[in-house]
């Protein structure tokens, strides 16, 4: 029986900001557990607005709208779905198994397990 593949999960603390041989029982569930995390291109956007920094501005005007079309162009929808999974391949964090531009080519990831790009 296969488990569900959580989406965007509230994950323990400093989850992906600890050494592996370091982490603590809170995230021993998660190991060799795919899991997939959504990023919008609203959310793209509003970190790109609320940017406060010397370099806002011009990266607002001259780097953001190229930017923005790649995104679209990857995730024509608008949303990218990453597969991770906390499985050693990242010495401090989960590893990334792939970004998708729609649900069920990550659920097929997950179940499938990570992109080989160079096998």
């Amino acid at each position: 029986m296969s488990r569900a593949v959580p989406i965007n999960p509230k994950l323990p603390r400093n989850f992906d900001n600890t050494r592996n041989e370091d982490r603590p029982a809170s995230h021993q569930r998660w190991w060799n557990r795919p899991f997939i995390v959504t990023e919008t291109i609203e959310q793209l956007e509003a970190w790109a607005a609320g940017r406060t920094d010397e370099y806002a501005d011009k990266f607002r005007a001259e780097t953001f709208p190229a930017w923005r079309a790649n995104w679209l162009k990857a995730y024509p929808l608008g949303t990218r779905y990453e597969v991770r999974c906390l499985d050693g391949g990242a010495w401090d964090r989960s590893t990334s198994w792939g970004m998708f531009g729609t649900l069920d080519e990550a659920m097929r990831c997950a179940g499938a397990g990570p992109l080989r790009l160079f096998a």
